[in-house]
């Protein structure tokens, strides 16, 4: 079979020949079949090697639709990734926080756009990853080799990039059924009336700013489910922790500012403010990663250090507003003398340990409200801070008090 103007034909050149045998009684279409065969690849990467007539059935180019008998044999020829000749690789530098040979975790800053688009050709972290990655073209989409999931141009922190197709398809799917955790860092406006919280909300096109999202109302919007905690209050600000169920686009940045607490430097959802500090953008950042290796399934976790910007703005804060989150040394040793006194008052009450125990032992947030209905004032914070007296451990990046976490300690 000849090759075809600008590819290669049926085992032309390099690439990779299978020869699979079709085992089942029943009939079954061809495409389906392979799709089942070959989970690394997708089923639109499917679909073209059959379009391209890079598959055979008993030796005769295959058609998607064609049946397969016992017996079958199916011939697919996979040639290696073309070039996408609109893209080009630029040596810009890279924060690598890991690589192997089937996946990149790296830092993203701030400024840097992730993919291109229409008017934004080059300078993106598709660029720099075609020069670091010389294999990669080809695998998941032209414009978006091997993005796994998006941060936008001024988020700063962890993502992931799969360098084979089968390593995208998997952790792909580890994204889509929230086996991969990520978690976010950002300082908001105002001082939230709760320690933690959820924003339900669904999120589309803003109605009277095509160029903007928003929670809508009318069904045109996609569910999103974003969790938050509050890590310190800092005077009119607050850094929060979040955690996501879905993943929309803008998603924390719409949710925050929708509950009227917009993250700091954000151009497109905060309105104009003086700011403590000069910021690249919105102070909101990927602080850490957790997913299993598309390979192995062993369990990773990554963290990104916070960028210079974001640490500076902390600092002001905190300096500014000593007696937020960041309490005195007075008002921390005030605290310690409260949740020890908790403690000893626990020791003491066998009906507050049945309590503790048959509530909630290990939620901090449900042991501080035990202790202020016994009259303690007692900050969940307060206990986490505990974390390395042995009270706390920390599992899948979250806090977990230990089993009768009354007793241990001094």
């Amino acid at each position: 079979m000849g090759a075809t103007q600008g590819k290669p034909g049926f085992g032309d050149g390099e690439g990779e020949l299978l020869t699979l045998t079709y085992p089942r009684p029943l009939p079954m279409r061809l495409d389906r079949w392979l799709v089942a065969q070959r989970p690394e690849q997708s089923r639109s990467r499917i679909q073209k090697f059959i379009d391209a007539g890079y598959v055979r059935v008993n030796g005769v180019t295959g058609r998607a639709k064609t049946p397969l008998r016992p017996g079958d044999v199916v011939e697919l020829w996979m040639p290696p990734p073309e070039p996408l000749p609109y893209l080009v690789p630029q040596p810009i530098a890279l924060d690598v926080l890991y690589e192997d040979t089937h996946l990149i975790v790296l830092n993203k800053p701030a400024g840097l756009t992730v993919h291109p688009a229409p008017g934004n050709r080059d300078g993106t972290l598709v660029n720099a990853l075609l020069h670091h990655c010389p294999d990669l073209p080809g695998i998941g989409g032209e414009l978006r080799p091997g993005i796994v999931h998006r941060l936008d141009k001024d988020t700063t922190g962890c993502i992931v990039v799969a360098k084979s197709q089968e390593a995208l398809v998997r952790l792909q799917g580890q994204i889509q059924k929230r086996i991969a955790s990520r978690e976010y860092l950002a300082v908001v406006h105002g001082q939230p009336q709760a320690d933690t919280g959820t924003i339900v909300g669904a999120i589309g096109r803003h109605p009277a700013d095509r160029k903007k999202y928003a929670v809508v109302h009318d069904g045109s919007g996609r569910h999103a489910c974003t969790h938050w905690r509050v890590l310190e209050q800092l005077g009119d600000f607050a850094l929060l922790r979040f955690k996501l169920d879905t993943g929309r686009t803008h998603q924390i940045r719409v949710h925050c500012a929708h509950i009227n607490h917009p993250i700091v430097g954000d151009p497109v959802y905060s309105r104009a403010r003086r700011l403590p500090v000069a910021l690249p953008g919105q102070a909101l950042h990927a602080a850490a990663l957790g997913l299993n290796h598309p390979i192995t399934g062993e369990r990773m976790a990554f963290e990104a250090p916070l960028p210079p910007a974001f640490t500076k703005l902390l600092v002001e804060l905190r300096r500014r507003h000593q007696t937020g989150a960041a309490r005195s040394a007075e008002a921390l040793s005030m605290a310690d003398q409260n949740l020890e006194a908790f403690i000893a008052a626990v020791r003491r009450d066998p009906a507050l340990q049945a309590q503790l125990t048959a509530t909630a032992a290990a939620d901090a947030d449900a042991v501080a409200a035990i202790a202020r209905a016994a009259g303690f004032v007692v900050h969940p914070n307060d206990l986490v801070r505990h974390a390395n007296g042995g009270l706390v451990d920390y599992v899948e990046e979250d806090y977990f008090l230990k089993p009768r976490w009354w007793e241990l300690g001094g």
